[in-house]
C-alpha cells in the first residue's frame, strides 16, 4: 500500500501541475498576432476626435458573431475609454441590410449624419468592420482565449476616402477588442495607444 502511495503521489503532482502549466503557455503566445494598414494612412485617425461606430459589423464566410451588434457596442466603448477620442454608435437594423446602411452612411456629410442620426457632434471618421475570423479555445486556469481578426474602415466623411486596417488578436474573449483599439493607437502615434 505504501509503495503504491508512493507511486502515485508524485504522478497526482505533476498531472494537477499541467493546467497552469498549458495556461501560462498559452499566455505567452497572446497579443496581436497581425497589423497592416491597407489602404490610407493612419495619420487620419491622429486628426480625428469624434468617432461614429456602425454595427452590426459584417463577417466574412466561416466567421460568427457572439452577439450580432454587440461587438460595436464594445468598439464603442473602449474608445470613449481613451482620452484622446469621442465616439458614438449606430447600429441599424438587426437583420437589416448591412452594404445598404454603409452605402447610405457613406453618401452623407458629417453635418447630415449629425443631424439625420442625433449626434452629439459631426463624427470626423465613420467606423466600419468586417470580423475576418474567429476562433476559441478553453485555457487551463484561464478562461476563454479567443483569437480573432477584423477589417477596419476609417471612412473619412470629408474626403471620401478611408483607411482600411486589418488586425489579428488572440487574448482573453473580454480584452480582445481592448487590445486592438490600443494597438490602432498605438500604431498611429496617439498617447492613449498601449
Amino acid at each position: 500500500m505504501l509503495i503504491r502511495i508512493v507511486v502515485l503521489l508524485p504522478l497526482l503532482l505533476v498531472l494537477s501541475s499541467c493546467g497552469p502549466i498549458i495556461g501560462q503557455l498559452m499566455k505567452a503566445s497572446e497579443g496581436v498576432k497581425d497589423f497592416r494598414v491597407i489602404t490610407g494612412d493612419l495619420a487620419d485617425l491622429k486628426t480625428a476626435r469624434n468617432i461614429l461606430v456602425v454595427g452590426p459589423f459584417a463577417k466574412a464566410p466561416g466567421a460568427y458573431y457572439i452577439a450580432r451588434g454587440d461587438e460595436a457596442g464594445l468598439f464603442f466603448q473602449e474608445i470613449n475609454n481613451t482620452a484622446e477620442l469621442r465616439a458614438e454608435l449606430h447600429i441599424g437594423k438587426r437583420y437589416g441590410d448591412l452594404a445598404e446602411m454603409v452605402s447610405t452612411i457613406r453618401s452623407k456629410s458629417s453635418d447630415q449624419l449629425k443631424n439625420e442620426m442625433g449626434l452629439q457632434a459631426e463624427p470626423d471618421l465613420v467606423l466600419f468592420a468586417t470580423i475576418l475570423e474567429r476562433d476559441t479555445i478553453v485555457a487551463p486556469t484561464r478562461g476563454i482565449i479567443m483569437r480573432v481578426g477584423y477589417r477596419l474602415e476609417l471612412f473619412n466623411p470629408a474626403t471620401n476616402g478611408s483607411t482600411v486596417i486589418e488586425i489579428i488578436v488572440k487574448d482573453h474573449f473580454k480584452d480582445c477588442i481592448k487590445l486592438v483599439v490600443g494597438e490602432m493607437l498605438r500604431q498611429a502615434g496617439i498617447a492613449g495607444g498601449k
